[in-house]
């Protein structure tokens, strides 16, 4: 992978740099990338500090200041820089620096001692709200939510569960259900409102059980 594109996909999270490729950002793009970022930071800090003290300090009149020094002498025009400073340290512009400074830090840190790549807030808080609102757009799509459908076999050896929500089930799955137990047989798909079908059988009492998840009907009521 070409190194400058490496530092570029080092800053976005792993869901936005999937688009772009399925391999492993190298660990060299992820140091230079916290790099630039940390020295890049740091860098328009120092400068901004520096023009905006120079601006404030010339603005305070020359009377000002003598007088302030006639009366207290250097401590004063002290206790001045260091109001104009904390006055600095409180701009957005300057919390910004400060954080992106510290962020460059950490990144290359994670990269030098646990081999990760670590994303940029900014774009980390995008992909959150993106994934929320792709969420809830799927959400509403599925539909109200209600409780699963079972039919039981009379024989007792199988049984139907229609579910308005999909079941993260395999055929390694154990279900238990009313004291039984049983595995997926197959899938099927419906009408709404219940669309999602499973049709499971009863576990053979030889059968390895290798993790049992415990079914409620009503479990298709709780959004996760």
């Amino acid at each position: 992978m070409n190194i400058f594109v490496a530092v570029l996909l080092a800053f976005l999270p792993k869901h936005f740099r999937q688009s772009f490729t399925h391999f492993e950002v190298p660990v060299a793009g992820s140091i230079l990338g916290g790099l630039l970022e940390l020295f890049g930071a740091l860098g328009l800090l120092i400068r901004d500090y520096s023009n905006y003290m120079n601006a404030r300090l010339a603005a305070i009149p020359v009377d000002l200041v003598s007088q302030a020094a006639e009366k207290r002498g250097e401590s004063a025009i002290m206790s001045l820089g260091g109001f104009v400073l904390i006055d600095y340290l409180f701009r957005l512009t300057t919390i910004l620096l400060v954080y992106f400074t510290i962020e460059g830090a950490v990144r290359v840190i994670a990269a030098i001692a646990g081999r990760e790549t670590v994303p940029t807030l900014p774009l980390k808080l995008l992909e959150y709200v993106g994934l929320q609102l792709s969420a809830q757009q799927k959400e509403l799509k599925m539909g109200a939510r209600l409780r699963d459908e079972v039919l039981v076999d009379p024989t007792g050896q199988s049984l139907q569960i229609a579910s308005c929500r999909p079941k993260q089930w395999n055929q390694l799955t154990t279900v238990s259900y009313d004291g039984q137990f049983y595995e997926l047989s197959s899938e099927e798909q419906a009408a709404a409102p219940r669309p999602f079908v499973y049709l499971l059988r009863k576990k053979p009492a030889t059968a390895v059980i290798r993790g049992i998840y415990a079914y409620d009907p009503d479990e298709a009521l709780q959004s996760k």
